[in-house]
């Protein structure tokens, strides 16, 4: 038998889970009806202070706003302000306030007095009646004149897709054979001039069989590239792709402009070439790209860069210790001791420089630097642009703290951007800690990495790599017992096990990681002091040697970091020499990029550059890293110690 009750029951049950559902949703619909409305007054307001331009920029930049949202909000004043209390009430989602702004005045009318009445309107409604009033402007004629037509266009574009779809297949394939051929007489054969002249013809046939010369077109920009394209064939059939005028130098050993564009005409990448290339496991020894540096401090960056292959032509250094510094390791380098404000860039443009870098100061924008940003005088963030706009290199990197990313600096940022896009380059802006390249330091760092227009998309982050994540006690275990504490090793070892926790308690590894060096000057804050000491450090202080047996029998001992021990934290070579005096040598350090990971940047700029694919274990670390090291040099002791000596010395 039927057992009613329960069935009864059930019913009753399903009927007030569907009840509350209800609510909830409708509720929830509300709320976000609300949202929107209320988006658009903040929008509606910023555009009484703001041009639209600006507006959809520091939408787009500092609010991480959709592309896709930004016109509806940019336009909804103009299009239904007054109308939010009948969008409220209908609970109107996005996607239809989206279709109303894009809405014709009579069907966006239309639709609101439906809605007013009660109709429920979704997008395909809206689409609906903008359709039947557009139609409804039309004679019989027109609209089966515009019916026919819509099929016609419909059959010509699936003609025309499928031939473009062929074109861009056998182009691939013609120029993946090619590509890589370095010597102009190997260009030169009757199969490639044959198949040249093919492609050409399907070239015109889609492109039309004229076009203005390159010169005569803004660079980079699409019609320029299929005038380009065009040359290319037209040289490819005739055999004089080597000589043809307006191509630019072509070096030996490097792929040719005109051939990259081609290959990016047939819908691939120009800086990946479809065939399986070798990874290299070591640098190219010709043509290397050239590097112009700016604020290159003690040469952190600057080391990492030449590890990944690029040639400095000029490093620019403001302070006198730290442009000593890079004399003294490297005295083939150009090191300019001047402020980049006070320098004319413009010279270096016609060098063609391959990248511009620069670890811009950082304290504007680190709560050491009471986070000031634009008003701070030491800011260069918009000198930086300067530069680059007046150098034009193919590529930039420029490096700073987390604290450029906060919501105070996102106007200034803003104007950054705008300023590099005004330039020609395509910018992304990525996060990078030290830790995932193998250094045993908590150290985060913002890069902003620009390519020109020509290179856009190329660039690659670089791979991490947590299985060669290092330890603070393995880094500095030899340095820690070179002056005779017995217990170095006992230290090294809670280190190497000191746990890690995510923020739900798991472990998630063993080994503690230095935390930020830093060049405050003085006491350590509380916290900052606590933080290292749970790392087992004694963060006050530089001392001039590594602890004693007895300074170690102190009852709370904890050891300090000299300063090489702070540079190897930071991954600077042992045999890297320091100029200046403790505190000089500690800012240095403490403002440096850890060149392992300036490396892998680099790596990756070249790959962007030059197409280069690595084997980025062998790249890196071309041998496996010993941390046990002999022969420690000092750090210029005599020029830590007098000040008159010092100067002395640098000048």
């Amino acid at each position: 038998m039927i057992d009613f009750e329960t069935l009864w029951g059930n019913m009753n049950s399903k009927a007030e889970a569907l009840s509350a559902a209800k609510k909830r949703i409708i509720e929830l619909q509300t709320q976000m009806t609300s949202r929107i409305l209320q988006m658009a007054a903040e929008v509606n307001k910023l555009l009484e202070v703001a041009t639209e331009r600006e507006a959809r920029e520091f939408l787009r930049v500092s609010c991480n706003l959709p592309s896709t949202e930004l016109s509806t909000y940019v336009r909804y004043g103009k299009t239904l302000k007054g109308a939010e209390d009948l969008l409220a009430r209908c609970r109107a989602s996005f996607p239809v306030v989206k279709a109303l702004v894009a809405a014709e005045p009579d069907a966006r009318d239309e639709i609101l007095e439906r809605m007013a009445i009660g109709a429920r309107i979704d997008v395909k409604e809206v689409s609906a009646i903008r359709k039947r009033l557009r139609d409804a402007k039309l004679t019989p004629d027109q609209i089966i004149a515009e019916r026919h037509g819509k099929l016609a266009r419909a059959a010509a574009r699936r003609t025309s897709d499928t031939l473009v779809d062929i074109f861009k297949h056998d182009l691939h394939e013609f120029v993946a054979r090619i590509i890589d051929i370095t010597d102009p007489i190997e260009i030169v054969s009757d199969e490639i001039r044959t198949t040249a002249g093919d492609l050409r013809q399907t070239f015109e046939s889609l492109f039309g069989p004229v076009h203005r010369k390159p010169e005569e077109l803004k660079p980079r920009s699409a019609a320029h590239g299929i005038s380009c394209a065009h040359l290319a064939l037209v040289h490819l059939e005739a055999g004089t792709l080597d000589g043809a005028a307006g191509v630019g130098e072509w070096n030996a050993g490097d792929r040719h402009p005109w051939l990259l564009l081609l290959y990016a005409l047939s819908g691939h990448s120009p800086h990946v070439c479809s065939q399986d290339r070798t990874k290299l496991r070591e640098l190219p020894t010709h043509h290397r790209p050239t590097v112009v540096e700016l604020c290159a401090g003690a040469g952190g960056m600057a080391i990492g860069l030449e590890r990944a292959g690029f040639d400095h032509v000029a490093l620019i250094e403001y302070d006198k210790y730290a442009a000593a510094t890079l004399r003294r390791n490297r005295p083939d380098w150009t090191v300019i001791q001047d402020d980049i404000r006070t320098i004319d860039f413009s010279i270096y443009r016609q060098l063609e420089i391959d990248l511009v870098s620069g670890g811009i100061p950082c304290q504007p924008y680190s709560s050491d630097g009471y986070g000031l940003g634009k008003d701070d005088p030491r800011d260069l963030l918009l000198d930086g642009v300067r530069v680059i706009d007046e150098i034009r290199p193919r590529a930039f990197l420029l490096e700073n703290v987390d604290g450029l990313l906060h919501a105070r600096h996102a106007d200034h940022v803003a104007n950054a951007l705008r300023g590099f896009r005004r330039a020609g380059y395509q910018v992304e802006i990525h996060r990078a800690n030290a830790e995932d390249f193998g250094i045993a330091q908590e150290r985060s760092r913002v890069l902003i990495i620009g390519c020109r227009d020509d290179l856009a998309g190329a660039f690659r982050m670089p791979p991490t790599f947590p299985g060669r994540r290092a330890n603070v006690g393995d880094v500095l275990i030899d340095l820690m017992a070179a002056n005779g504490w017995t217990g170095a090793h006992e230290w090294a070892r809670q280190r190497r096990e000191h746990p890690i926790f995510d923020r739900e308690g798991k472990e998630v590894a063993r080994g503690a990681l230095a935390s930020t060096i830093v060049t405050r000057r003085g006491k350590p804050r509380a916290k900052e002091a606590a933080r290292w000491a749970s790392k087992g450090i004694d963060i006050a202080g530089l001392p001039d040697n590594a602890p004693t047996a007895e300074q170690a029998s102190k009852p709370g001992f904890k050891p300090a970091l000299t300063a090489r021990m702070r540079a190897r934290l930071q991954d600077f070579p042992d045999d890297w020499e320091f100029c200046g005096g403790k505190q000089a040598i500690a800012d240095q350090i403490g403002n440096a990029v850890p060149p392992t990971l300036a490396a892998a940047v680099g790596l990756a700029l070249f790959s962007a550059l030059r197409g280069m694919a690595w084997d980025w274990e062998a790249m890196l670390w071309p041998q496996d890293l010993c941390r046990t090291r002999v022969e420690v040099p000092p750090l210029q002791p005599q020029l830590a110690d007098h000040s008159e000596a010092r100067e002395e010395t640098i000048s």
